[in-house]
Parts: structure tokens; C-alpha cells; sequence
């Protein structure tokens, strides 16, 4: 066999065994990440998709069904993702899921997660708009730690101000918390107030022994209140008063004439 032809055989042999592994390399990689899977599109609208590029993975539940096609800003509020979910998995995914930017781990990067809406709807269709859950923005986080960072520190400043007022025996702080007279007046004010209040209930109590004392009908008081028939008579009594009242009065008068023409 001549030599050239020999040459040219081994090389086409190793050139095709190169094209079979690459096909294999190519369907493996394919299989792998199942980019020959069947899929249907649907969208999600986020305020913020920091860290989301076109095929990051999409998770039902922390398990991948999915890739993420497209990331495309719509103004200046909000981003469409467009995801590319596998067509077995549309039964498990309903009209009422939630879709949230997440991080693969503590630190991988970021996927979109889908989870399960609090009731039970239909199954997704194509093209359909699930509801987003806006991720916590990194830099606000940092911003309001500042903040809080800020204001304890501030604190801790009035305690530090504080505690030195103390310590230097300056302000009425000082007279509470080392004068043993100031602490003995406090306490005998608190004293006289236990005093006082133990007087202010006792009086309650004769008041409430009273009051039921009137309900029931005893002592004069009691009979008046109680007593329908003394109460009219109270009553008829007070009517003949105001009547020999404005006799008197119309009397008077009367008399007053009667005297101014004597004079």
C-alpha cells in the first residue's frame, strides 16, 4: 500500500474519532445542562435583577427547572427576566407561584427561585407573568446599618456623659445616687405615700359599706331612696311648700301695697 494513501487513512480515521467524541462532548454537556429539553417561556418583572445574566439557573423549590433566557430592562423601575422552564416540570408550577432573585449558597451566584403561592391555582401557560418577590437591596441593608451604627454611638456617648456627671459629683443624678440623706427623704416620701393610699382605700371601703347600706334600704337615707311611698309623700309634701310659698309671696305683695298707699 503506498505510503501517502496509508497517511491519509490513519489521519481521516483520527479526524472522524475526533468528530464522534466531539458530538459525544457536545450531547453530554447538552444532557448535562438539558439544553435539548423541551421548554416553554414565562416572565417575571423585578424592581431590581443586581447580579441575574442570561443563563443563570431558575429553581422550583431549590431544585433547577430551568435557565434564564433574558435579562431586559423595561424603564427605569423595573427588569423582565424571561425564563426558559422545562415542559415536564410546567405541572408542578401554578398561576399563583412567586418568583424571587436569590443566591445560589452563601456566596454563589444569582439564580431565580420560584416558589409555591399560598393557594393552589392552574398550571402556568406560555408567556405567562409570575409575581416577584423584590430581593432586599444590598446597599439600603448597609445604609440602615449605618444608621443604627450611628445611633449607638451616639448613645453611648450620653451614657459615657452620664456615668462622668456622676462620677465628678455634679447634678441632681449625683444627690440620688450618693447622698444618703436624699435617699432617706425618697424613701420616707414613699413611705407616706403607702400611707396615704392604705387611707384612700379604707375610706373607699367605708364609702362602698355605705353605698350598699342605702341600696338596702337602711338608715333614714336608705328608706328615702328605697321607700316609693315616703318618696311621694317627700314629694306632695315639697308641692304644698311651694304653694303656701307663693301664697306667701303673692301676700307680701299685698302688703307692700297696702302700706304704700297708708303712706
Amino acid at each position: 500500500m503506498d505510503k501517502t494513501l496509508k497517511k491519509n487513512i490513519l489521519l481521516g480515521f483520527f479526524v472522524l474519532i475526533g468528530i464522534v467524541l466531539f458530538i459525544a462532548g457536545i450531547f453530554l454537556v447538552g444532557s448535562k445542562n438539558e439544553m435539548f429539553a423541551k421548554t416553554f417561556p414565562i416572565t417575571a418583572k423585578f424592581k431590581n435583577a443586581t447580579g441575574l445574566k442570561s443563563g443563570s439557573n431558575v429553581r422550583y423549590n431549590g431544585v433547577k427547572v430551568g435557565i434564564v433566557k433574558a435579562v431586559n430592562l423595561i424603564n427605569d423601575t423595573l427588569v423582565q427576566v424571561d425564563m426558559e422552564i422545562e415542559e415536564a416540570k410546567r405541572s408542578f408550577i401554578h398561576t399563583t407561584a412567586v418568583a424571587a432573585i436569590a443566591s445560589d449558597g452563601l456566596m454563589g451566584d444569582k439564580i431565580v427561585n420560584i416558589s409555591a403561592g399560598k393557594n393552589s391555582g392552574a398550571q402556568v401557560k406560555n408567556n405567562d407573568l409570575l409575581a416577584a418577590h423584590n430581593p432586599l437591596v444590598t446597599d439600603e441593608v448597609l445604609e440602615t446599618l449605618n444608621k443604627s451604627n450611628e445611633n449607638i454611638r451616639v448613645i453611648t456617648d450620653n451614657l459615657k456623659t452620664i456615668t462622668s456627671d456622676i462620677n465628678s459629683n455634679n447634678g441632681p443624678v449625683q444627690m440620688l445616687y450618693k447622698d444618703p440623706a436624699m435617699a432617706q427623704s425618697l424613701r420616707q416620701s414613699f413611705t407616706n405615700l403607702d400611707a396615704i393610699t392604705g387611707k384612700v382605700l379604707n375610706v373607699s371601703a367605708s364609702l362602698q359599706n355605705i353605698t350598699s347600706q342605702i341600696q338596702n334600704g337602711n338608715g333614714a337615707l336608705g328608706e328615702i331612696i328605697n321607700d316609693t311611698s315616703l318618696a311621694k309623700n317627700l314629694a306632695y309634701t315639697l308641692s304644698k311648700l311651694k304653694q303656701t310659698s307663693d301664697a306667701l309671696n303673692t301676700a307680701s305683695g299685698n302688703l307692700s301695697k297696702t302700706i304704700e298707699h297708708a303712706n
